[in-house]
């Protein structure tokens, strides 16, 4: 098993994190009860863009702020429903419906109109609950910080479209009957449930990909433990080549600053 020691803000020092990277590590996490797997959007290794960048990740927060940590492979799209069945106990979060998931579906192809007209590979998965998780793989050229508020600035576009589906409120009362947009996943050391992740749901559903044809047509609980791996006996590994289809969104960004 593999580790790498990095400079944690939250616990002021360094702290050893675990990489499961192969197939023997994967095995020995499932023994110990650990099937929900919550990955980063940063990698260790400079392959294939990262190069320019420092592999010094311990010491102190300028070093991981300096580091491969802190410019992510992905840009990310959350899109959560909330849109309650009726069915939920007070103060609970909304939970599966299929007007709910309809909605998010028609959310997230809006969204990958947009980023189409941006020329920017998009891939969708389901995130195994109620919602959809839509990564855009970049080259490591823009940090956290840049990165976020690139999301943020296309979730306020896809606002001012489309009003009465989406939202970007903080504040969970105000999300009520919307498809939330959260742009605040792209941060350093937050996570999503990593693709063909279990999650702990009476349902045993999986956060799987979906071809982009398929959005709307299918449904979460069709994801299984169980009916994973006749899936991928019939369409493969639909992200196999996401880190191939990285594309330049700093150079977009600087091609739509306005001139002087």
């Amino acid at each position: 098993m593999e580790s790498v020691r990095l400079f944690s803000e939250h616990n002021e020092g360094d702290q050893e994190y675990l990489m499961c990277n192969n197939l023997p590590t994967l095995l020995w996490l499932g023994q110990l009860a650990d099937l929900e797997l919550h990955t980063w959007y940063s990698r260790v290794s400079p392959e294939p863009d990262g190069h320019h960048l420092s592999t010094e990740f311990a010491g102190s927060v300028e070093n991981i702020d300096r580091s491969l940590l802190n410019f992510p492979d992905f840009m990310v799209f959350d899109l959560d429903p909330y849109i309650y069945s009726g069915r939920e106990a007070k103060g609970d979060e909304p939970e599966l419906n299929r007007k709910a998931f309809a909605k998010t579906c028609e959310v997230a192809l809006w969204l990958k109109e947009l980023l189409d007209s941006l020329s920017l590979s998009s891939f969708v998965k389901t995130s195994g609950r109620t919602g959809l998780h839509i990564y855009v793989p970049i080259l490591r050229w823009l940090d956290y910080d840049a990165v976020r508020s690139a999301c943020q600035t296309i979730g306020t576009f896809l606002l001012r479209q489309h009003p009465r589906e989406v939202t970007m409120e903080w504040m969970v009362e105000k999300r009520t009957g919307k498809v939330f947009f959260d742009h605040n996943q792209n941060a350093r050391g937050k996570t999503l449930a990593s693709v063909y992740s279990p999650r702990p749901l009476a349902e045993a559903t999986v956060s799987m990909p979906l071809r982009w044809h398929e959005v709307g047509k299918v449904y979460p609980t069709e994801f299984t433990i169980l009916t994973t791996p006749d899936r991928l006996r019939q369409v493969g590994d639909l992200w196999a080549g996401i880190l191939d289809a990285k594309h330049d969104l700093k150079g977009l960004l600087d091609s739509v600053q306005p001139a002087g």
